[in-house]
């Protein structure tokens, strides 16, 4: 999931499938627990029924001379189940005649009926409890008798509670279930959304942009009109860059003669110089920002080509990586020399083979060993390590100079930047952009560090290792 203060269509589908499930829940709840209250009290009440008409049964059996304690045997038998409960009955009528508890004979309740039994509630000996009365005729008496039976709610309640657990856990589940199915099925339906972001990262390497249109054939609906327009920005993108690229190509061809042209009169002026030492430091200042100039237009010739598509350059060429260091190091030597820099490079015997296009990575590698050379003082050294490991071939191109901080790591691969600081060397700020791209075109990786030694920077360039059709195969 994204991160918690971030719209996401995930989490509010989510919620607004699960909230009506939840507030139907609570709705169920309220009804399942009347539905309980009236279930429990209805089959408790039949109960108290029972009871009831088996007192009376025996008193209609046995005439007058048995209205005794006896008679609430039977209902004892029917309600013995309920053992957290207490009982009690009177029987009551004429003048002055009672049998059973008197605390319940003497309750102010409504005046039974003889045609039905009712139930009311009341409070006997301190407990809450159901009584259930009616009037009854038995031979013997001249006056209808009262009968009444109470009974605690001990037993109506467990009841009730029980089966509200059961209901709460079975809503709980339920709810759970919903949220999880519902989770599942989201996720299923935003599959293809999911699917088109897949395709638009797996279109191109890291640090290409990919412009070709998204199949709107096998796009939902609801999303067509929005990847509509990302077609639409795609092709806006790639009109806008392809002309910024085809300007920047074109202009850096073009001011190439120029700048031959104006290297080779500097040089012309410089020997006409001799003996005029103010001039011949500012000729060489010229110079040196011509040269400067000279290599941004290469950089970004490479940048344009880079931008452009890559299908055509063959990335899978077998190149001896030792030997690829060895020959930009030996365009370097002189440099190095007049400058009284060590250039060193440390290689195995044997040869490090890895998959990749040869131009572009001595591309890569000049630019590193240009960066280290400029930063390096007169006296240090830059020693280019080739090494192996299981994966992979690594170059890494060390310096003692100041090196980069570690904050700024990250930004200096970004396209003309250069670290803010009073000592930093004049640069266009190209050559570690150019690394990262053509590394990011090989599937390699690129990385700085600060060297063993402590001091200086250490940038290491990491490429897979070449493999022949045939190994492939197999």
């Amino acid at each position: 999931m994204s991160g918690s203060g971030t719209p996401s269509i995930r989490r509010r589908l989510l919620r607004n499938m699960v909230l009506p499930v939840a507030v139907l829940a609570v709705v169920f709840g309220i009804g399942g627990a009347f539905l309980i209250h009236s279930v429990v009290s209805v089959t408790q009440d039949r109960l108290l029924d029972a009871a009831l008409i088996s007192i009376i049964d025996r008193a209609s059996a046995h005439g007058p001379a048995h209205l005794d304690d006896t008679l609430a045997q039977g209902a004892i038998e029917i309600l013995r189940d309920d053992a957290n409960d207490t009982f009690a009955f009177c029987i009551s009528g004429g003048v002055g005649f009672q049998r059973g508890d008197d605390k319940l004979c003497a309750l102010d309740t409504p005046a039974a009926s003889s045609d039905s039994i009712t139930h009311v509630a009341a409070e006997l000996n301190g407990n809450q409890v159901r009584i259930a009365m009616t009037r009854r005729t038995i031979e013997g008496f001249a006056e209808p008798l009262t009968f009444r039976i109470a009974e605690t709610l001990n037993s109506r309640l467990n009841m009730e509670a029980r089966m509200l657990v059961v209901l709460v856990l079975f809503e709980a589940v339920l709810l759970s279930a919903a949220a999880i199915l519902s989770y599942l099925a989201i996720l299923r339906g935003l599959l293809p959304l999911t699917e088109i972001s897949q395709e638009l990262l797996g279109r191109a390497p890291p640090g290409a942009i990919p412009f070709a249109h998204i199949d709107t054939a096998r796009v939902p609906e609801e999303a067509v009109d929005l990847v509509s327009a990302i077609n639409t920005l795609m092709e806006r993108l790639d009109e806008t860059i392809a002309g910024v690229r085809d300007f920047t190509a074109d202009a850096s061809h073009q001011l190439r003669s120029p700048l031959g042209g104006i290297k080779l009169h500097l040089e012309l002026l410089e020997r006409q110089a001799t003996g005029q030492p103010p001039l011949l430091a500012t000729l060489r200042e010229a110079q040196d920002g011509v040269t400067r100039l000279q290599r941004m237009l290469e950089q970004l010739i490479v940048l344009a080509r880079l931008d452009a598509k890559s299908e055509a350059i063959d990335l899978n060429q077998r190149i001896d990586l030792g030997r690829l260091a060895a020959d930009v190091l030996a365009e370097y030597v002189p440099k190095a020399l007049n400058r009284k820099i060590d250039i060193v490079l440390d290689a195995p015997d044997n040869p490090i083979y890895v998959a990749g296009n040869r131009l572009l990575l001595q591309e890569i590698v000049s630019n590193l060993v240009d960066n280290a050379l400029a930063h390096s003082a007169e006296g240090s050294a830059v020693t280019v390590r080739v090494m192996l490991d299981a994966t992979a071939g690594t170059i890494a191109v060390e310096d003692e100079g100041p090196g980069i901080p570690e904050e700024e790591r990250g930004r200096v691969f970004q396209r003309f930047y250069q670290i803010p600081r009073s000592d930093a060397k004049p640069g266009s700020g190209l050559g570690l952009a150019i690394a990262r791209s053509i590394a990011d075109l090989h599937g390699g990786s690129i990385s700085l560090s600060a060297p063993l030694s402590g001091t200086g920077l250490s940038a290491r360039l990491g490429l897979r290792l070449f493999q022949s059709p045939a190994a492939e195969e197999t």
